[in-house]
């Protein structure tokens, strides 16, 4: 558990280091065999039982009344932790650790049945004060029957990687369920490659419930302990203290209870949104600096010449076939990585003293720190500039919000400098191949460079990162339905894609890696063979591996009813679009960066009539970009499918995952495309569809009936309100002081709005036809009014010009207002036939005739016989307004999807109570959410409805007043069948075959070729609910 020993510094390798070969682990087995036998007994003498130190203050515990038992693991309640570390001038560093464990379940009794406590022999002591349980209320002594016994660690020999440290193990006898487990121990001394630098820190909040800590330190040396505390409000408490009139500092923090706080899966690993306290006994990185700098110029990299002539004989070969500098570095390090495997024995001070280069080239294993140095001092040999780079491999980005410290870091790197360019070279890495420039560099995002008068962390900026895949697949369909298709696959990998690429055919040989491309195609297509190997050629000049893959494929062509198709996708760069299951996050997501993928699919078909739109689908967001184009070459019967992808970031920002969630769901159905052949209908077939349409002509001849019913009426009442308004016209009074058309501003937007637009045009019309006469132009009002959406601006220069007459100075607007206006008019005018924008239309027409209206009430006054006259209300008004109100409302209500609309619909786009209904009608199961779902119905959603969620496809419709619903699972779906329709029959019917042998229809709309996105996106679901089903199964 060693939850209070200090983090040791260690190079873990990075992932492409972890190739070492078998033989490289078999040897560390060994070495732990051969460490002198002295090493180990100095090891039995280390561990001591003692009373707790006198120093140590004494935490009263309580066990609290509640449990929380839903957020515990394994078993174990921890009621107490208690960290108390002493350190001063002239004792070795002493950390106290004290752990209450309540054990709460059978699993508790497994996890907490040892307890296990790590330290290094070589320049740590162990002590143990207490082991005791409680039980009820008697405290058992368990320290005194305790066997301890030292274990050797090998958790770590895997990666190469072997430091001496050792695991004291006592096995707890009697632990029962409800016993709390009581102990307490110090570890005292520490690493002296430290130098008595301290540095300590630890996390106040924990993923499981934690009842009471307590972090105490004392400090007893003359420079200041610098302490920073993050994510919580929580402060330190300083106060003095004496041991044996010794004065120390005492630093303070306790904390009970604290919210458990959960990390999301996909959390990148630098994100530490814990409460943390840090202790360091220096105040800046360029301290860090000073303190290693000497540790690595030992090692031989200070920049002088090398005099060892192993080192100098690699030198001087290197510069003997190679002149251009970055070559040379390229050759060093290709040197290091291949010629140096990966193996660290970091027992004491050699856990961050690396070795003399001569030493490592001699014994030809060493770990980061190791290579690091044996790499710079080659370079150094050739007059290039280097310098070691401390790194943290996983909390790089966390980096600048952590105080200075000694051991903040895991890893060490170079830092080559050539001319005006930086690279960040990792000789720990493999397979690296090809130009300096177009080799991959691991971004770490910050790290510490060892130069004299360094003094920050340095931000690692890696404008190309070198990492790509290229993937051409060519499909030759021309064979048709019956006959043999291939394929043939060139792929490209570039930068780490090819490091792993070369990884993987070592790791498990050509064989396993030709079967594993062999079954991921036979996931798509189950006749598919390979013809020949797979070619792999490796340019070690370029860095660019490439492979060429060839398949023959039996029934490529799968039936559909009396079509047949094929689906084609980009999987590669669907995998990249990882997305999470919900928006709601309270941490960063993580998405794999970098990552850049081309993607292009060439179709040959055979010779025939083929259709197939040109498509284009751009998203360009600050997460990726992304690109899809579709063309088709009728002369050589080819259709050409590419994707592009190429992520920005590495993470998502909580608040902003919401936002990537949408961005992926533009581009998701671009990602899949069916190519499709259209056969002859089978009779059984047609009889079935014929039927279905023959029941829903029925419903259609009513509504048919109901239309015509309401468009006689209309007619009537419309031909009523023009004979009306000419009778009224005809008798109407002239005013010959009357001004334009003056008519109140309330009657202009409401007859405006209930006539859709129409009184806009007979307003402008009565303008125009004011200045015809007044002016004897020879204009035609009529059609001024019937486009007036052109004749804005002309009627509003017109006031202007009247109004400079009248009052000298333009009274209505300013002239650039003017402009504006004409355009929005436009615009507004023009949204009539927009979908979405139409009601925004409908209202911004008559508000931007105000102005002018404005002047034209001012001329008249509103207390003119004409201006009365005009703005009073008529019976036609009335009627026109019950003609259009109805039309106007139904119309908003079918684009705002409150009534069913003409068109086929997303499930963001149906209404919850539409839902409900279907949830209470068992339609839909509960928490499936609608992909796609059209409605025939003429005012409610409840008369007809077809639709599918990713998991189902359903259909309901009412007949005799009675609902009848046919739903079904896509894994009892057997097959899909579509008829399209067209412009005589504007109905697109889709049979669903059960594997029962049953069969149910969706009835759907044609309108804006939704129909084809219907059955496409219904396929896709279909493919992908029963591909998850065999996964699951299998």
């Amino acid at each position: 558990m060693s939850i209070s020993i200090l983090i040791n510094i260690t190079c873990f390798k990075s992932s492409m280091a972890k190739a070492c070969r078998v033989f490289c682990h078999l040897q560390a087995l060994l070495l732990l065999v051969l460490i002198p036998q002295v090493t180990f007994a100095a090891a039995e003498h280390s561990v001591d039982i003692q009373p707790t130190p006198v120093w140590v203050q004494s935490v009263k515990t309580s066990k609290p009344d509640t449990i929380p038992v839903d957020d515990i693991d394994s078993g174990n309640y921890y009621l107490l932790v208690d960290n108390q570390v002493k350190v001063d001038e002239t004792s070795p560093q002493v950390r106290f650790t004290r752990l209450q464990q309540l054990v709460v379940n059978q699993r508790g009794l497994e996890h907490n049945s040892q307890i296990e406590v790590d330290f290094d022999p070589l320049y740590e002591s162990l002590t143990f004060h207490s082991i005791a349980i409680l039980r009820d209320d008697r405290t058992i002594d368990m320290l005194p029957s305790s066997d301890i016994s030292l274990l050797k660690q090998e958790g770590r020999i895997e990666q190469g990687l072997y430091d001496g440290r050792l695991t004291a193990n006592i096995i707890l006898a009697d632990l029962r369920i409800g016993d709390i487990i009581d102990y307490s121990f110090s570890v005292s001394g520490a690493n002296p490659i430290y130098q008595d630098i301290f540095a300590y820190r630890r996390s106040l909040q924990w993923s499981v419930p934690l009842h009471s800590q307590h972090v105490r330190v004392l400090w007893g040396k003359d420079k200041p302990l610098h302490v920073k505390i993050r994510n919580t409000e929580d402060k330190v408490k300083e106060s003095a203290f004496l041991i044996d009139s010794t004065p120390y500092v005492e630093y303070t923090i306790s904390r009970s209870d604290s919210p458990v706080l959960l990390i999301e899966s996909n959390t990148p690993s630098w994100y530490n949104p814990f409460a943390t306290v840090y202790f360091s006994e220096i105040d800046s990185w360029g301290k860090v600096v000073d303190w290693a700098q000497p540790l690595y110029n030992k090692a031989g990299i200070a920049g002088t010449s090398v005099e060892d002539s192993s080192v100098q004989s690699v030198i001087d070969e290197i510069k003997l076939k190679i002149s251009e500098p970055n070559e040379r570095v390229m050759s060093a390090l290709n040197y290091v990585q291949d010629q140096i495997r990966y193996l660290g024995l970091e027992m004491g001070v050699n856990s961050h003293q690396p070795s003399l280069a001569e030493d490592t080239l001699v014994r030809r294993y060493g770990d980061c720190k190791d290579k690091v140095v044996l790499f710079i001092a080659l370079l150094k040999g050739m007059d290039i500039d280097a310098y070691p780079v401390l790194v943290d491999t996983a909390d790089g980005l966390d980096l600048p919000l952590q105080p200075a410290s000694i051991n903040a870091f895991n890893h060490v790197i170079a830092k080559v400098e050539m001319s005006d360019m930086t690279y960040w070279l990792d000789p720990t890495m493999n397979y690296q191949k090809g130009p300096l420039q177009s080799i991959y560099q691991a971004n770490y995002q910050y790290g510490l460079v060892i130069k004299p008068g360094v003094k920050e962390l340095a931000e690692m900026v890696i404008d190309d990162p070198q990492s790509m895949l290229t993937v051409t697949q060519y499909y030759d369909l021309s064979a048709g339905e019956g006959g043999k298709s291939t394929l043939s696959v060139k792929s490209l990998y570039l930068g780490d894609r090819a490091q792993n690429f070369r990884y993987q055919v070592e790791d498990i040989g050509f064989k396993a890696l030709q079967t594993l491309y062999e079954d991921y195609y036979r996931e798509i297509f189950s006749d598919i063979e390979l013809t020949d190997k797979i070619l792999i050629e490796d340019d070690k000049q370029t860095g660019v591996l490439s492979t060429q893959q060839d398949y023959v494929i039996d029934n490529a062509w799968q039936p559909d009813g009396d079509n047949f198709d094929v689906d084609f996708a980009s999987y590669f760069i669907r995998n990249a679009l990882d997305k999470p299951s919900k928006a709601s996050r309270t941490t960063p997501y993580l998405i794999s960066f970098p990552n850049k993928i081309d993607h292009r699919i060439e179709i040959k078909v055979s010779n025939g009539d083929w259709e197939f739109p040109s498509e284009t689908t751009v998203e360009n967001n600050a997460y990726f970009s992304y690109e899809f184009t579709s063309n088709f070459d009728d002369a050589a019967k080819t259709l050409t499918l590419t994707f592009n992808y190429q992520a920005k970031v590495g993470f998502i920002e909580a608040d902003k995952v919401a936002d990537y969630i949408d961005a992926v769901d533009k581009v998701e159905e671009s990602l899949y495309y069916t190519v499709m052949t259209y056969g002859e209908g089978s009779t059984a077939a047609v009889n079935d569809i014929g039927d279905a349409i023959s029941s829903a002509n029925d419903d259609v001849e009513i509504k048919d009936q109901l239309i015509i019913l309401g468009v006689l009426l209309y007619f009537l009442a419309l031909i009523y309100a023009i004979a009306t308004w000419r009778i009224d016209s005809s008798s109407r009074p002239v005013y010959e002081d009357e001004e334009y058309y003056p008519v109140s501003r309330r009657k202009l937007l409401f007859l405006s709005l209930s006539t859709g637009g129409i009184y806009t045009s007979y307003w402008m019309y009565r303008n125009w036809k004011y200045v015809k006469e007044s002016e004897q132009l020879g204009i035609m009002p009529i059609a001024r009014g019937f486009f007036s959406l052109f004749w804005y601006y002309p009627l509003f220069a017109h006031l202007v010009e009247d109004s400079k007459e009248r009052f000298a100075r333009n009274t209505i607007m300013p002239m650039s207002f003017g402009v504006v206006g004409a355009i929005l008019f436009f615009i507004a005018n023009y949204t009539y036939d927009s979908d979405n924008w139409y009601i925004v239309g409908m209202l911004a027409t008559p508000m931007l005739l105000f102005p002018l209206l404005n002047y034209i009430i001012k001329l008249n006054g509103k207390t003119s016989p004409a201006y009365i006259d005009n703005s009073a209300w008529k019976a036609r008004h009335s009627v026109m307004s019950i003609l259009f109100i109805p039309l106007v409302l139904f119309a908003v209500g079918t684009d705002l999807t409150i009534f069913p609309s003409s068109k086929i619909m997303t499930g963001e786009q149906v209404w919850q109570r539409n839902i409900d209904f279907m949830n209470h009608n068992e339609i839909l199961k509960d928490n499936e959410d609608i992909v796609m779902f059209y409605s025939d119905g003429l005012i409610s959603y409840e008369e007809d409805g077809n639709g599918f969620t990713e998991s189902s496809v359903f259909s309901y419709w009412k007949e005799d007043d009675e609902l009848n619903v046919m739903a079904a699972d896509f894994v009892d779906v057997k097959d899909l069948k579509v008829e399209y329709g067209d412009d005589s029959d504007p109905q697109t019917v889709i049979t669903v075959q059960l594997n029962d042998d049953s069969d149910f229809l969706l009835i759907i709309s044609t309108e804006d070729k939704l129909d084809l996105t219907f059955y496409q996106s219904l396929r896709k679901n279909w493919y992908q609910a029963n591909k998850r089903a065999g996964n699951e199964a299998g």
